[in-house]
């Protein structure tokens, strides 16, 4: 009997032992995924770094687009929206021509709305040049003369910004009609523009 009791006394024990070693381990594994998914949320919406993203229709260095990130936040952010306009117009210009192969008796009203987009490219893309000899001009002063590149950001920065937003505002009165077709914002922008236009649409 004793050896029974024996028995049935140490089969319980490594029942015990397995939980005790599982515990842990679920508890690692739970951090570890907490952990993982914090991380992702970091660097997909709250990174504070410089944004490395490719503005096709910006003729600009990458050190020039970096020190506008860094000095003149305004004028990097319109500079970004001033792209994604570009290629929103480009891409109705390439839709229009489309509908033009389809149609092609239509060859008229199709050659009309081409040129009316292909206008405020143009309008829009010398605009653009302009801004971004003004950029380049303050980088190139502050890489000079520090000193006396941040007097010409704190002088010049708040006009250019205001000038660059008048573009984006001409532009986006003609555009406003393809909203569907925009360019989405990315990033923790995009994630508030999804829920606007949610909840506010």
């Amino acid at each position: 009997m004793t050896t029974e009791k024996n028995e049935t006394a140490d089969g319980p024990k490594p029942k015990k032992r397995k939980k005790k070693i599982l515990l842990p381990i679920a508890v690692v594994l739970l951090i570890a995924g907490l952990g993982a998914g914090g991380w992702f949320g970091y660097t997909t919406f709250f990174k504070s770094g410089y944004p490395r993203q490719t503005l096709e229709y910006v003729d600009l260095d990458d050190s020039v687009l970096k020190f506008s990130w860094a000095r003149l936040p305004d004028v990097y952010h319109l500079m970004v929206d001033v792209n994604a306009e570009m290629a929103l117009m480009k891409n109705e210009i390439k839709r229009i021509r489309r509908v033009g192969k389809a149609y092609p008796r239509q060859e008229k009203i199709v050659a009309s709305e081409i040129k009316r987009w292909e206008r405020s490219v143009q309008k829009l893309s010398g605009q653009l040049r302009r801004f971004q000899g003004q950029v380049e001009a303050l980088y190139v002063t502050f890489r000079v003369n520090p000193e006396k590149g941040q007097a010409a950001i704190r002088e010049k920065g708040p006009a250019l910004a205001s000038a660059l937003q008048e573009a984006v505002n001409g532009v986006r009165s003609q555009t406003a009609a393809l909203g569907a077709a925009r360019v989405a914002p990315t990033g923790i922008k995009g994630v508030i523009a999804q829920i606007k236009n949610r909840f506010f649409h």
